[in-house]
């Protein structure tokens, strides 16, 4: 079962327009979903929310099409890259109003996640860094105990170490099999240590999804001549970009590349140079 499924869904935003836009989060699962910015992303989580209202399609979540946002909201959490509470409350008083909000509230653990990042109780939000409200952003949305994380840009403004720790919380979270998370990011490095599946968006367009071992096993980086690029076949080609005399091709099997060309250079993909051969060059299919 997916914990939200969404197909075909369409929104216009003044010049930009969110298009055909078909993905999943299967329960149990992390989907990053990178693109540059402006790409769609928050949009995109933001008609998960009915923030925006779809024109047309259908977003389901837990594979039901009768539920509405109204009615999982207890079972969802968002995390944005701000913090939206008034900048002289402190955790303190935080915790006193979420637990007038959610039934499912959990004092005990929002106190626990505020040590586990070392934040004072007592301090308030406007004398936080960037990267303290990202934390306190991220324990107000576990205290609940979500089934569902929706995450835009969750470790921006997070040194590497802060990083690491967010990043296994969110594995710990989905140990239960019940949860799931959609991890937006730009920072793909990310991505590649904790996502299952990857999903590639570009101007408001899905271009790839795929299982995350899948593009970094299969999928490799073919680094090569104006003439050594007219011999390889479109139907093996993902994406190439072209500098000055050589072409970058992401090829979709790297063994059967590999057979094909023995001569050619090619290199392990990563996703950093996935999202930017993509994004920057043209799409083959």
């Amino acid at each position: 079962m997916n914990a939200i499924e969404l197909r075909n869904v369409n929104k216009q935003l003044g010049d930009f327009s969110i298009q055909d836009i078909s993905f999943k989060v299967p329960k149990g699962s992390i989907v990053g979903l990178i693109g540059q910015n402006g790409a769609g992303k928050t949009t995109t989580i933001k008609l998960m929310l009915d923030v925006f209202q779809r024109e047309n399609g259908e977003i389901i979540y837990w594979g039901n099409k009768n539920i509405q946002i109204e009615d999982v909201k207890k079972d969802v959490a968002v995390v944005f890259d701000e913090l939206s509470f008034y900048e002289k409350l402190t955790p303190t008083r935080i915790n006193h109003i979420m637990k007038n909000i959610y039934e499912t509230w959990d004092e005990s653990y929002f106190f626990e996640l505020l040590e586990r990042f070392q934040l004072s109780s007592t301090q308030k939000v406007g004398e936080m860094s960037k990267g303290m409200k990202m934390k306190l952003n991220i324990s107000i949305g576990l205290a609940h105990h979500p089934n569902l994380l929706l995450l835009d840009e969750p470790t921006s403004g997070l040194d590497p170490a802060a990083r690491e720790d967010v990043l296994d919380l969110f594995l710990e979270f989905i140990q239960n099999e019940e949860c799931s998370i959609l991890f937006s990011s730009h920072i793909t490095s990310d991505l590649e240590k904790i996502a299952d599946y990857v999903v590639l968006m570009h101007d408001g367009k899905i271009i790839l999804q795929e299982n995350k071992d899948t593009l970094l096993y299969d999928y490799a980086i073919a680094r090569c001549t104006s003439e050594q690029f007219i011999l390889i076949p479109k139907q093996m080609i993902f994406s190439f970009e072209e500098r000055k005399d050589m072409y970058n091709v992401i090829i979709k099997s790297k063994s059967t590349f590999e057979e094909a060309f023995p001569d050619f250079a090619i290199d392990n993909i990563v996703l950093d140079e996935l999202l930017t051969i993509s994004i920057k060059g043209e799409i083959v299919a």
